[in-house]
């Protein structure tokens, strides 16, 4: 019997440790992802983003959510941690066993994702603002199409990276390839009008030129033939 209780008071200790050095850590890391955000200029980047200023809005920086967000992550897996040591400590602790260890096997894939979501939408929003600023555009019936057109590319990207991220967290998407294919096609449709639209811009010019040209040519020829003929 003491040497149940004294396995029971260990495990129950171990547990403990786990726990503190678990928010020990998560408090450490986050105060180093705050000042190596800061210190890399990743709070002034995420700034020029759509999820950036969306974070901004709500009241925290780049480092604050990145920090925020680890730290979260090494706390849930230091109470899961400390729950499975636990179920070792005493049979009527057993049913913590299959949940901390369901928890810390998906937890891996949870992270995954998360991390696919934040940096597959940062890297959509620069593509499509580097996108809007590639182009030439002079006049607000040119910049109207390109907003248009960046902001259809970035809806496109921004389905894709959450089913990809969502699908690496485990979560079903069937739905969302059901409905992708739809969609692909009317956006597909609607970017390649767009797409000539905008092309038209800087072409409407010079094909005028050469249209007005080759009209002028003609009416030269006709002219010609009439002096010839008479």
């Amino acid at each position: 019997m003491a040497l149940y209780h004294r396995v029971f008071f260990y495990t129950v200790l171990a547990a403990v440790v786990i726990i503190i050095v678990g928010y020990v850590v998560g408090r450490l890391v986050e105060i180093l992802i705050k000042k190596i955000s800061y210190t890399t200029g990743l709070d002034a980047f995420f700034r020029k983003t759509s999820v950036g200023r969306a974070l901004l809005r709500s009241g925290y920086t780049a480092g604050d959510f990145l920090g925020l967000f680890v730290k979260w992550v090494i706390y849930i897996a230091a109470i899961f941690y400390a729950l499975l040591e636990l179920s070792y400590a005493s049979p009527n602790l057993s049913f913590l066993y299959d949940t901390s260890k369901s928890v810390l096997t998906y937890l891996p894939y949870l992270v995954s994702g998360v991390i696919i979501l934040i940096i597959g939408l940062i890297m959509v929003d620069w593509i499509s603002d580097y996108f809007k600023r590639s182009y030439p555009a002079n006049d607000q019936y040119a910049q109207a199409l390109l907003n248009f057109v960046g902001d259809a590319f970035r809806f496109i990207l921004y389905y894709m990276v959450i089913t990809i991220a969502l699908s690496v967290m485990k979560v079903d998407v069937t739905i969302l390839y059901i409905f992708a294919q739809g969609l692909a096609w009317a956006v597909a449709i609607g970017l390649g009008v767009a797409i000539g639209l905008v092309l038209a811009v800087p072409l409407r010019e010079p094909l005028r030129r050469f249209l007005e040209r080759g009209w002028d040519q003609s009416g030269s020829k006709d002219e010609r033939r009439g002096d010839g003929g008479g």
